[in-house]
């Protein structure tokens, strides 16, 4: 073991001669701290700061952000309970939104119909086509009637000839031979819708649905709900927002904002449920709910550390002292950060209470060693000083050289954010040495009080032992040792690293909840994978490739906008056009139908219909009961309504609604003629829409194509197996499932890689140190012992390694093995601490430092941010499992193994 006594002679000698310039230095430097760090220290919050922008993949990004925008980092998300009410909502909202361009500079919700109505039927799928041309041929005659006829009597004739034409065809069936067609009775869909809207206007109503929409479907009859973002299974309607995305500070902003919007179209209506998700809503949520948690912990930290020290201490002003050099040393640090990096970023941003946990024990085995030279005496003497400077300074140095050591392999992890990170913390470190080793004496000079005396002298006070204990029986504490550390490597291989993010954050977050609700109900994800190709042909080619993934939804590009399918179904329109061309409707205005005639073609419809319920057909032939039920209660209703007497306003309701038929009827075929004629001229790229193009196709002619994953990519498995698929078909797709996939993996083989190396490198450093091997693996038992017993509460509780606790790593490796080195130190230094195994002053600034490590990292369990939670619960239960360790198995260890160590 190296000798200090020289060197401690000479610090002695220059603090006592220098002790006021070292406090005008210290606070001179401070100020220029202060000043450089507000003036030079940034925040970085994107989580790219923390991979590394040499990476390929962070290029290939940056690269797509610039050619397409960096777009829908914020998603409205509403719950449809009715499309048009939602839609209603929608329109509402963003119209509301318009409102703040500066704010958000694109709002995405629909694309625009219009353009498309004349290829509408090219955009059906070919099933929905062939019922089209069936129920068109199953209705030719009432609709051909009514191009010669244009009147409600006339359309309901047709009908009632038609079902008495069913029946007749159906009773004379039975005596004819098998194989002979049945006649079946016509389809009710027409009849019914026509009678519900009839029924409508005779009560006065206005609204108005067309009936065709029976035979017709809405994409192509009506448009004002096409166009809309629903989910697949329509379980949800989506707004999505672009904000200028210049910082957290300004996207955070812009969220709180959007959801104050929000609020307020909601008062509007309601019945709607809405909430606020996407990356970007998500990255805000977490970090202003984590810095605020912080903000809050640090202050219950502070608050319960300085009790801990005034109550162990009995001291306010030496509780102050300390207070004060720890504080200087933090601003130290800022500085540093600022001159040496410049910023911090969603990692280093957590280096101060890291710091402050690791810092604070140096001032406290400072002055745990200076209140046992103390004694009993109500004033210390400058020999106490002295003494304290000169005993305590080699162990404070060893631990502190110990935690540079356990900090500084994240320099070299490989992981950018955990580089920073380590860089900073570690020339912390090494600054508090100077501040604990040189500013605190020079201070505690200055304030204390002390009495006279040579500054040569012996350091001869007799210590105590720790609680009186004389380890009668030490072999038992280190077998229950051993049963712990096996115990420790056991449940190693049973604790879990979890790596999904959104397990960090607080469960009752909006945006965790409403992503979450995506996720578990309609497969759909804010997240998707991006790949760029620069030829139109190659985008067919990989979406069709991309179609048969497992782990793919589906794949959106420039195509999904337009036509699948083409070719096959112009064959089956050619087939439908002369149904729709065979049949003109005229100008003319008819003349109004009587409700008595018509009232009495009702009943007759009614009569056939009663009947046919009452007949043996087939089971394929009828139609199903309810609708012959509801049917029969509409005719029921219009033939009262159709009565003058009972309804006077008969006539005039009638005729409104007659021409509303007529009109729409015209309407509705003149846009399936332009539809059939345009759909031999498909749509292309160049007649999408602007907001479409700008997506997808970017100013150089690249395309973009968007995969969204099928499971749920926020879990690792998934999230892997998602990855793999698509770098399987294009090696450099991006987007966030993949900077995800890469992070965590990066930050996971980081933390390990570090944790190792911090290990191997602090054994190494301890047998430079001492020179014995004996006592570096005395000196590691705290650390051995605590993880394991660590690890075995984990285990227990179920408690998960994941992105913020693994953290607290580098804190309990450093604490465990500081508290190993001040105690074997002054064990090896001291004949009278060995006497004794454990002087009571030692253990007691171990036990204070492992308290206000419990207490300052255990106050971030206020938090509801799950992953500031878990590292405030580990760093507790690590820090009060390493003391344990270190003031019972270390020194029934070291009274075992007392003989076979020469005495000092």
């Amino acid at each position: 073991m190296f000798r200090f006594h020289d060197l401690g002679s000479s610090l002695v000698k220059a603090l006592f001669r220098s002790a006021w310039p070292v406090i005008v230095f210290s606070l001179l430097m401070t100020g220029i701290s202060v000043y450089y760090t507000l003036n030079h220290l940034s925040m970085r919050t994107s989580r790219n700061d923390l991979v590394g922008t040499d990476l390929r993949i962070m290029q290939l990004s940056e690269e797509m952000d610039r050619q397409f925008g960096a777009r829908d980092n914020l998603a409205v998300v509403v719950e449809n309970s009715d499309p048009k009410h939602c839609i209603q909502f929608v329109e509402a909202l963003a119209a509301e939104l318009r409102q703040y361009p500066q704010n958000f500079r694109e709002i995405f919700y629909r694309v625009d119909p219009e353009k498309f109505k004349h290829w509408a039927l090219l955009y059906l799928e070919q099933k929905q086509l062939l019922e089209i041309k069936t129920k068109f041929s199953n209705h030719q005659k009432e609709l051909r009637a009514l191009s010669s006829d244009p009147r409600l009597n006339r359309f309901f004739e047709v009908v009632n000839e038609e079902i008495t034409r069913a029946m007749l065809g159906h009773l004379f069936t039975g005596f004819l031979q098998e194989e002979q067609d049945k006649e079946k009775i016509p389809d009710l869909g027409l009849l019914q819708a026509s009678l519900e809207q009839l029924e409508i206007s005779l009560n006065g109503g206005k609204d108005f649905t067309s009936p065709l929409k029976s035979i017709i479907p809405g994409e192509v009859s009506d448009l004002s709900q096409a166009g809309y973002f629903f989910t697949a299974n329509d379980k949800y309607l989506l707004l999505l927002v672009t904000t200028s995305q210049a910082s957290y500070t300004a996207t955070a902003e812009d969220v709180k904002l959007l959801r104050q919007v929000l609020d307020r179209v909601k008062a509007r209506f309601p019945d709607i449920q809405a909430g606020v998700t996407g990356p970007g809503a998500l990255e805000a949520d977490e970090m202003t709910e984590a810095m605020a948690d912080v903000e809050l912990a640090s202050t219950v930290s502070l608050l319960g550390q300085m009790l801990l020290m005034v109550i162990f201490f009995r001291s306010l002003k030496r509780t102050l002292v300390q207070g004060a050099v720890l504080a200087i040393g933090l601003v130290w640090t800022f500085g540093i950060a600022a001159l040496v990096v410049g910023h911090l970023n969603l990692l280093s941003i957590v280096f101060g209470p890291l710091l402050l946990g690791i810092t604070v024990d140096f001032g406290i085995h400072w002055y745990a060693r200076l209140e046992e030279e103390q004694g009993q005496q109500p004033r210390c003497t400058l020999d106490n000083l002295v003494c304290t400077i000169k005993q305590a300074s080699p162990g404070i140095l060893y631990a502190a050289l110990a935690a540079v050591v356990s900090v500084c392999p994240l320099i070299f992890a490989g992981f950018k954010g955990l580089e920073e990170l380590g860089l900073i913390i570690t020339l912390g470190i090494l600054i508090n040495i100077f501040a604990f080793l040189v500013l605190l004496p020079s201070l505690a000079i200055v304030t204390e009080r002390w009495t006279p005396g040579p500054l040569e002298g012996e350091c001869a006070v007799k210590p105590r032992p720790f609680l009186s204990i004389k380890w009668q029986r030490p072999g038992l504490m280190v077998a229950l040792g051993s049963i712990v550390t096996a115990l420790g490597a056991i449940s190693l291989f049973h604790v879990p690293f979890d790596l999904n993010p959104l397990h960090l954050q607080n469960p009752r977050t909006e945006s965790v909840v409403w992503e979450q609700k995506l996720i578990r109900e309609s497969k759909y994800s804010t997240s998707y994978g991006a790949m760029v190709v620069s030829k139109a042909d190659d985008l067919s080619r990989l979406t069709e490739g991309l179609k048969n993934l497992d782990s793919v939804s589906h794949a959106e590009s420039i195509l999904s906008f337009l036509p699948a399918e083409v070719e096959s179904k112009q064959s089956l329109l050619a087939e439908l056009k002369p149904l729709v061309t065979g049949v003109s409707f005229t100008a003319a205005r008819p003349t109004p139908s009587d409700p008595k005639e018509l009232a009495s073609i009702l009943g007759r419809i009614r009569f056939k219909l009663s009947q046919a319920a009452e007949s043996d057909w087939d089971p394929e032939d009828k139609p199903t009961q309810e609708k012959l039920v509801q049917v029969d209660g509409l005719l029921l209703r219009l033939i009262t309504l159709l009565n003058p007497e009972s309804n006077p306003q008969s006539a005039a309701r009638l005729a409104v609604f007659e021409h509303k038929f007529i009109a729409d009827l015209q309407d509705q075929w003149e846009l399936l003629q332009a539809n059939l004629d345009q759909a031999f001229s498909p749509p292309r790229l160049e007649d999408l829409p602007q907001n479409v193009r700008q997506r997808f196709i970017s100013p150089e002619g690249q395309y973009l194509i968007r995969i969204f994953p099928s499971r749920d990519i926020w879990n690792p498995g998934p999230l892997g197996e998602f990855v793999r698929d698509l770098r399987g078909i294009n090696p450099d797709v991006i987007g966030d499932p993949v900077l995800l996939y890469v992070f965590t993996l990066a930050f996971r083989n980081a933390c390990l890689w570090a944790a190792g190396v911090s290990l191997l490198g602090i054994a190494l450093m301890i047998t430079f140190l001492l020179r014995s091997l004996r006592l570096t693996i005395l000196a590691l038992v705290p650390l051995m012992v605590g993880a394991s017993l660590t690890l075995s509460l984990m285990w227990l509780l179920e408690v998960p390694f994941n992105q913020a606790n693994v953290l607290f790593l580098p804190l309990i490796l450093g604490e465990a093995v500081e508290y190993g080195i001040i105690i074997l130190v002054r064990w090896q230094q001291e004949k009278s601490a060995r006497i004794i195994t454990l002087p009571a002053g030692t253990a007691k600034g171990v036990l204070l430092a492992s308290l206000t490590t419990a207490v300052g990292f255990g106050s971030l369990m206020i938090s509801g941010h799950q992953g500031t939670f878990s590292l405030g619960l580990l760093s507790t239960v690590g820090s009060l499992s390493v003391l344990l360790a270190a003031l019972s198995i270390l020194p029934a260890l070291l009274r075992l193994v007392r003989e076979r160590f020469p005495e000092p």
